[in-house]
Order: C-alpha cells, then sequence, then structure tokens
C-alpha cells in the first residue's frame, strides 16, 4: 500500500511548490474516489439511482483522469480539472431541479472547492475559483429558471453562501501566501544552508590540501635539517679529530731512542699549546717508560714567564714520573730574557743543539 502510494505521488516536475501540489491533488482524488465508492450504496435510497450512479462513475472517472494528468507534471491542469469535477456535481442538482432546497444548499457546498483550490493550486487560483463558482452559479439558475432574491429569506440564504464563499476565498488566500512565504523562506534558507554546507566542505578540502602540503613540506624540512644536522655533527667530529691531530703535531713527542724522547717545539706557546705540550709528553712518558725527555725549542721566537713557569710544571711532573727533561736550542736572546726575568733554570740540564744533547746520551 505504501508503495502504491509513493508510486500514486511520483510528480515529473522539478518545481518544489508543483511537486507540493500535485501530491495534495492526487491525495484529494483519492479520497474524492473513495467517498464516491462509499456513497455507491446510497444510489438505491435515491429517486433516480441510475442517473446517482452515473454521475459516481463519471465523478471517479474524473479524478482518476486528474491523477494521471498530476503525475505527469501538468499539476495546474490537474488541480482545475480536480476542482471542476467537485464544482459540477454540486451545480447539477441545480440545473436538473433534484431537490427543492438545492438553490439553497448548493452555494454553501461550493466552499468545498474552494478549500481544495487553497490546497492544491496557487492562492491566486483562489479567485479564479471563487469567480467561477459564482458564474456556475448564476448560469445553473439562469438554466432551471430558478426565481433569486425574490423571497427575502432565501435571498438572506443565497447572500449568506456568497459571503462565506468570499470570506472562505479570502482566508484560504491569506494561508496559501503565508504557506508559500514560508515555503520560499525555508527553501531560501535550506538553499543558503546548502551552499554555505558546500562552501564548507570546499574550504575543509582546501584546508586539507594545504594541510597536507604543510605537513609534506615540514616533513621534508624536518628531513633535510635531521641531514645537515646529522653532517654537521659529522663535520665537528671529523673538525674535532683534525684538531687533536693537529694539537699532536704542534705538539709532536718523538721516540729516537728506547728509553729517550725527543719533543720539538715550533712557533709561539700560548696557554692551551703548555697544556697539551704537558699533556702530550706525560702520555708519551708514561706509554714508553722513556727516562729522559729533549725539548728543544729552537723554534720558539719568545719564552715568557707563562712559558718558563709551564716548561718548570712539566720538568717537575716528569721528574715525579722519574724522567729527567733537558732543554735543547735555547738562543742567546731567550737566555737572555730568561736571566731577565730571573728564572732559576739551573736544576734543568741544557744543550745548545740536538746533536749535541743526543751525543751526551
Amino acid at each position: 500500500m505504501r508503495s502504491m502510494i509513493l508510486w500514486l505521488t511520483n510528480i515529473r516536475t522539478t518545481d518544489e511548490d508543483n511537486l507540493r501540489h500535485g501530491r495534495t491533488t492526487v491525495v484529494v482524488a483519492l479520497v474524492m474516489i473513495c467517498l464516491a465508492v462509499l456513497a455507491i450504496p446510497l444510489t438505491l435510497f435515491n429517486s433516480n439511482p441510475i442517473i446517482s450512479l452515473a454521475i459516481i462513475v463519471a465523478g471517479i472517472t474524473a479524478y482518476l483522469i486528474t491523477i494521471v494528468i498530476t503525475r505527469l507534471g501538468y499539476v495546474t491542469i490537474g488541480g482545475l480539472v480536480l476542482i471542476a469535477f467537485i464544482t459540477l456535481p454540486i451545480l447539477t442538482p441545480i440545473v436538473i431541479q433534484s431537490s427543492p432546497t438545492s438553490s439553497l444548499t448548493s452555494p454553501f457546498y461550493l466552499i468545498l472547492s474552494i478549500l481544495v483550490a487553497g490546497l492544491t493550486l496557487r492562492p491566486v487560483f483562489i479567485w479564479l475559483v471563487l469567480i467561477a463558482n459564482i458564474v456556475g452559479l448564476f448560469i445553473a439558475w439562469s438554466i432551471a429558471n430558478t426565481p433569486i432574491f425574490t423571497d427575502p429569506l432565501e435571498t438572506s440564504f443565497i447572500l449568506a453562501a456568497l459571503f462565506l464563499q468570499v470570506g472562505t476565498a479570502w482566508f484560504t488566500f491569506i494561508g496559501g501566501q503565508i504557506a508559500d512565504n514560508a515555503l520560499k523562506e525555508a527553501r531560501r534558507s535550506s538553499n543558503e544552508a546548502r551552499q554555505t554546507a558546500a562552501r564548507l566542505a570546499e574550504l575543509n578540502t582546501t584546508l586539507e590540501l594545504r594541510v597536507e602540503q604543510r605537513t609534506k613540506a615540514l616533513q621534508t624540512a624536518l628531513h633535510d635539517l635531521e641531514q645537515r644536522t646529522a653532517e654537521q655533527a659529522r663535520l665537528l667530529a671529523e673538525n674535532e679529530q683534525q684538531r687533536q691531530v693537529i694539537r699532536e703535531l704542534s705538539v709532536p713527542v718523538l721516540p729516537v731512542r728506547d728509553t729517550t724522547l725527543v719533543m720539538p717545539l715550533i712557533g709561539a706557546l700560548d696557554t692551551a699549546r703548555l697544556v697539551d705540550m704537558q699533556q702530550q709528553a706525560l702520555n708519551q712518558i708514561e706509554h714508553t717508560n722513556a727516562r729522559k725527555l729533549l725539548i728543544d725549542v729552537t723554534g720558539v721566537p719568545v719564552i715568557d714567564t707563562q712559558v718558563a713557569k709551564g716548561l718548570l710544571q712539566l720538568v717537575e711532573a716528569a721528574r715525579l714520573m722519574g724522567t729527567q727533561v733537558i732543554l735543547v736550542g735555547i738562543r742567546p736572546e731567550v737566555a737572555q730574557t730568561l736571566v731577565t726575568l730571573g728564572i732559576d733554570l739551573h736544576h734543568i740540564r741544557t744543550y745548545s743543539t740536538l746533536q749535541a744533547a743526543l751525543a751526551r746520551q
């Protein structure tokens, strides 16, 4: 049953107003068909059952045609056909004069067509249906030769019916306009919401793409930084090794005999070189168990108080390790400086050249 209703309310239109009105038209037509079917047993109690049955069958056929037209997408035509077949059975009793009160009651029943118009058509068509009802009433009265506005009571009933139709049309029109405006506003809000959602989705996609690109760029930069850091660490290690080699080369300690070491010093001796000299000499004394260390200062341009103290410290440290330190290559100007500074080197053996020192060992 549900699938049948869904199939019947499947309107071939993309306009939301037409779709809403079309579905309402189909539902009203189905309701009218059901009412017509339920009214078939009542025709047996009518004075003209054949005519009544024919009218019911014609109404059912008309409502089916309305459903077909509406489902094809002709919503306005389908609504007008529905209202026409609702209005005609109301006006027919006036024409055929099947009831003495039909001329008075039919105008009230025509309010139904106005209400149906408010459900199935756009609000502007309500006035068209109202005009059609009034014109149809006067045509029916004219065909039936029914005197109108002659009796005060009948005139009151007719005017009341016409007033109710106008009032119903007015309120139905206002309600339809309000509903249409509300639906338009809702659709506008819905469209704006969809557009906003689409923009947000687009911005989200763009943001995700940017984040992904930035993440890849950061990962690449981090990888490059790690590589540069590793390269710098490697270079620093190599630099430290080179510095160590340079320090060792700047204060070399050369074994010339099993128990004799020679340390030729070249260039100025600063605090760092003095420390390196002491460490190198003492390490080599420890490793070789040398008994004599010849320090050649021929290449040292200046020996000041600081250098002299460093040499004396090395002499004392080597003596404690059982090694005798001999100074070699003290030039005249250096000797004069040492004497001027008052540095006492009387307990240290000295030689003018390395060859002379080695010859005496």
